[in-house]
């Protein structure tokens, strides 16, 4: 009962801190720095640990037949990855992970990683949760880039970014925690640069965000009003 209680606890309470998981894996980790545009994995590449990011930026992403670059997914401070590798789902890396900026990753060996994870229920929780929490953001994600209008796929990749990134500043608005530029939001989207800056200016004049110098501020009830999405209104952001 007491084990359930705290779980119960930790759930619902102040929210998983990747931090604790770092803590308790720092005799296993080396720092490795990565200056921007860098590869730190390839395609298919099998890794030699897993990563979690310190400071900067991570992009996934693929190359489309025609040659295009398309970013799936993008790793801030605390993220950690290949999940798929780490969890043991796919024996290689399914994506390029470049670093957007210089960056600075810890590295883990897999089973260091493991290991610790399994050690106390509170780590497993911190696991868990941080899995749930890229679970939840690739939901939107998905659900953006089945939107028909542009206005709608850059909204609901702003949910996704708000979710993994999103630091409320004041009642209602919240910055999104990363540094970002048009060409990278349109590469989220799919769409062309001219077409994402077109489309942030309309998402700007309905009063659901703000911007400039690579930063953003999205209206969060607006947000959800141009999305037509009530039920978002209690997600949990980060």
């Amino acid at each position: 009962m007491h084990f359930l209680l705290y779980d119960l606890i930790v759930i619902e309470g102040i929210g998983f801190k990747v931090e604790e998981l770092i803590r308790a894996a720092q005799p296993f980790t080396t720092t490795r720095l990565i200056r921007k545009r860098g590869i730190v994995l390839y395609q298919s590449e099998i890794p030699r640990s897993a990563f979690i990011v310190k400071k900067g930026l991570i992009r996934a992403y693929t190359i489309t037949s025609s040659g295009e670059e398309r970013t799936i997914s993008l790793h801030a401070k605390n993220d950690m990855f290949p999940l798929s590798w780490v969890y043991g789902e796919t024996p290689n890396t399914l994506f390029y992970f470049e670093a957007v900026t210089d960056t600075e990753l810890l590295c883990i060996p897999k089973k260091e990683l493991l290991k610790t994870v399994m050690t106390t229920p509170a780590l497993m929780l911190v696991a868990l949760k941080f899995t749930v929490n890229s679970y939840t953001a690739m939901l939107l994600r998905v659900t953006a880039l089945e939107q028909s209008s542009a206005a709608e796929k850059i909204a609901l990749t702003l949910y996704y970014l708000l979710i993994k990134y999103g630091i409320q500043k004041k009642p209602g608005l919240y910055t999104i925690d990363i540094k970002m530029t048009q060409s990278m939001i349109a590469s989220l989207v799919g769409l062309t640069r001219e077409s994402a800056a077109v489309n942030l200016k309309l998402l700007k004049k309905k009063k659901v965000l703000t911007y400039s110098n690579f930063s953003y501020v999205v209206n969060k009830q607006n947000l959800e009003r141009f999305v037509s999405e009530d039920s978002f209104k209690n997600l949990k952001l980060s």
